[in-house]
């Protein structure tokens, strides 16, 4: 980090690949066009590139990206450019396909267990969708990319029990719409 503070090309690459995969399922997560979202990743690290001798502190760069991120997406909505609002974004009202949740690791799947993590997956990405915007960035940066809740707070601006509460209400609601995939449901 130091390095690519100082100018380092190299350095900030590293920073890139490591962070990207990240940054663009954060911003999916809230945009569901796949060109828009892949745009707003590259422009949030050219932005972060430019402004990267203002960090103060290094240990920070993931929330600051998330924040600067998250920035970008608040103004396309603005724009009029990208909408969130599920209604406009569903897979049944045409949109693309979200991104895939990898539900498992080996490579020997049977076609019927990667129909089902298929399935699921989009059922996962439909219950994110009906989630607040707040709460569905909560959820991918907590559950997804292994955020802290003070890393989540510092990136969104808000304190930490209001994470904490958003992680609370959004869990709450996916244990419900995704009640009939949990083992022993009643449902």
């Amino acid at each position: 980090m130091l390095r690519a503070q100082s100018g380092d090309v190299e350095a900030f690459e590293a920073l890139y690949r490591q962070n990207q995969p990240g940054i663009y399922t954060f911003i999916r997560s809230q945009v569901r066009q796949l060109e828009l979202a892949a745009d707003l990743t590259q422009d949030t690290f050219v932005r972060a590139w430019e402004s990267l001798s203002r960090l103060k502190k290094p240990g920070a760069f993931r929330g600051w990206l998330h924040r600067i991120a998250g920035n970008l997406v608040r103004d396309e909505v603005k724009s009029g450019r990208a909408r969130l609002e599920v209604a406009e974004t569903s897979l049944a009202a045409g949109g693309e396909d979200p991104p895939r949740l990898e539900e498992s690791a080996a490579g020997g799947e049977q076609p019927e267990q990667r129909l089902l993590s298929g399935e699921m997956s989009r059922e996962i990405w439909a219950a994110l969708e009906e989630l607040s915007a707040e709460q569905r960035a909560a959820v991918v940066m907590h559950h997804m990319e292994g955020m802290s809740v003070a890393e989540i707070a510092e990136a969104m601006g808000v304190r930490p029990g209001t994470i904490m509460s958003r992680l609370a209400r959004a869990r709450e609601a996916l244990r419900t719409r995704l009640s009939h995939y949990v083992e022993g449901s009643d449902e």
